[in-house]
C-alpha cells in the first residue's frame, strides 16, 4: 500500500508540471523567442528557458511532494495531497515564470510608448489616426 501510494504521488508531481508547461509552451516559446534575439539569436534561447521551466517546475513539485506527501494514509489521501501540493507547486512555478517573461516585456512596451508621450498631447493624438 505504501508503494502505491508513493509511486502515484510521484506519478502526479510529475504529470501535473508537463501537462501545464506543455499547455504554455506554444504560446511561450513565442514570447521567449521575441524576447531572446541577442544572446542567442533564433529559437535557441527561447527553447532553453522552457526546458529550463520543465525541469524547475517538476523538481519543485517533487520537492513539495517528497516533502510534504501523505504516502501512509489511504489512496485517496495521499491523491488528495499530492494533487494539491501538485496544483501549489504549478502554481507558484508558473507564477515565477510569469513574473520574469512579463518584466522585459512590459519595459519594452514602456520604451515604445515613451517616445509618443514626449511629443505632447497634440502629436501624440495625431500619431494615433
Amino acid at each position: 500500500m505504501l508503494e502505491l501510494n508513493f509511486s502515484l504521488t510521484l506519478l502526479i508531481a510529475v504529470l501535473g508540471p508537463v501537462i501545464a508547461i506543455g499547455y504554455l509552451q506554444p504560446i511561450l516559446l513565442v514570447v521567449l523567442d521575441s524576447l531572446c534575439v541577442e544572446p542567442l539569436p533564433g529559437k535557441v534561447g527561447a527553447h532553453f528557458w522552457v526546458r529550463s521551466a520543465y525541469v524547475l517546475a517538476i523538481a519543485g513539485t517533487l520537492v513539495l511532494a517528497l516533502t510534504f506527501g501523505d504516502i501512509r494514509g489511504s489512496i485517496l489521501d495521499a491523491v488528495h495531497r499530492a494533487l494539491w501540493l501538485t496544483a501549489a507547486g504549478c502554481f507558484v512555478s508558473i507564477a515565477v515564470i510569469s513574473s520574469r517573461v512579463w518584466a522585459p516585456v512590459q519595459q519594452r512596451l514602456a520604451r515604445q510608448a515613451k517616445p509618443m508621450a514626449s511629443l505632447g498631447p497634440v502629436a501624440t493624438a495625431a500619431a494615433s489616426r
